[in-house]
């Protein structure tokens, strides 16, 4: 089991399995629970990303909200 880490910890972590030539950028979706989950299936039935891509949802430092993140890797240019 992945042990839980804080959104900072977590921006902070380096991605160790970024695939060579590619860079990692992530995508936040913060908000209450139920709307940030919305916007996550509606990014999957759009085909953008799986719901299992995105991080289980984080506590915010905002009270009441969540942030769940999306690592995607762009194409350095090299």
């Amino acid at each position: 089991m992945i042990e839980p880490r804080s959104v900072s910890q977590l921006l902070k972590a380096p991605i160790p399995d970024a695939p060579q030539g590619k860079q990692p950028v992530r995508l936040l979706a913060c908000g209450a629970a139920k709307s940030v989950n919305s916007i996550v299936h509606s990014l999957h039935v759009l085909g953008f990303a799986e719901v299992g891509e995105w991080t289980p949802p984080l506590p915010s430092p905002v009270n009441g909200e969540v942030i769940r993140i999306l690592t995607r890797y762009m194409n350095t240019g090299d």
